[in-house]
């Protein structure tokens, strides 16, 4: 099945709206346990708490899915579930993803007059009523609105949108997949197009773009999320197709203060697995390992737009 483009495809688009704001409502989707909150605001919940659990717990700057090696794998891992989700409440079992190709919207005189902030696409999430925020970062853990709020964004108030010759110097001069010490210093493709290093700053920098929600650890409250990391990983798979044998690293024999990112190592969950999913078990999305299966897997529309 074939992950698109959110803005050459209508009917994709629509539903990736419907499917969010089915996911959305408690009374449909609700997270066990938790009344008034979703399936969705789960989702925002795992996100935030992959962001407190520093590895090793005496630094902080790598955890569990961010500023190191398991930072793709993760959100891959991330958005495989999410988009099983979305397939549940669509009623749809070839859905895929979208993805937002924001370095073609770089390229306007004004990104922010992109077709995907219209009201008929993501602009109808900051329409008043339309979608509310019900939780947000607190100092320790998460805390729950005690009213919900409007979606806050921020479009083009700092940040900037990565250009396509960005993207593609990157694809192009990063043969590493990483490198000590793994984590926002190291040199290689992961923290380039995370963005804590290279002059784009690329994953980062579309986080600031959009602003508002989407700079805090609950940046999934922005439904924009999902379309941003969707295209991160569309770049990751043009990077392997690249440089099909540059290794995943870290091995499995690597210190353990590298937990969550070596190759074989469980990514952070909050569901149970059948099998622990690992890096090792999502490099190729059209030939997922356990416990995803073939029904899971996916290829892009096209990637020879990232070739240099």
């Amino acid at each position: 099945m074939i992950r698109r483009n959110i803005l050459s495809d209508e009917s994709v688009r629509q539903q990736f709206i419907s499917g969010v704001l089915a996911l959305k409502d408690p009374a449909r989707f609700p997270w066990p346990g938790q009344q008034g909150l979703s399936i969705y605001d789960f989702f925002v919940s795992w996100h935030h708490q992959s962001m407190m659990l520093f590895t090793p717990p005496t630094q902080r700057d790598r955890n569990a899915a961010h500023s190191g090696p398991a930072f793709l794998p993760w959100h891959r891992y991330y958005l495989l579930r999410f988009e099983g989700y979305l397939r549940r409440a669509l009623g749809d079992a070839e859905f895929r993803l979208p993805y937002w190709d924001w370095s073609a919207d770089a390229a306007l005189s004004d990104p922010r007059q992109s077709p995907l902030w219209a009201n008929s696409a993501l602009g109808r999430f900051t329409m008043p009523g339309a979608w509310q925020v019900r939780v947000v970062p607190a100092e320790r853990g998460l805390r729950r609105l005690p009213r919900p709020r409007p979606l806050d964004r921020a479009l083009g108030g700092a940040g900037a949108l990565p250009t396509r010759e960005a993207v593609r110097a990157v694809l192009r001069d990063q043969v590493l997949y990483d490198a000590p010490p793994y984590n926002s210093t190291s040199n290689g493709f992961r923290n380039q197009l995370e963005g804590w290093e290279g002059p784009a700053r690329i994953h980062n920098s579309v986080h600031v773009w959009v602003g508002g929600d989407m700079t805090d650890s609950t940046s999934p409250n922005d439904p924009a999320f999902f379309l941003h990391h969707c295209n991160v990983d569309r770049i990751w798979h043009a990077w392997r197709l690249r440089y099909p044998d540059a290794p995943y690293v870290p091995s499995g024999r690597a210190a353990d203060t590298l937990a969550f990112h070596r190759i074989n190592d469980a990514l952070y969950s909050v569901f149970r697995e059948t099998r622990p999913v690992t890096p090792r078990s999502l490099l190729d999305p059209r030939a997922l390992g356990a416990p995803f299966g073939r029904a899971d897997r996916y290829d892009y529309d096209t990637v020879a737009d990232l070739r240099a």
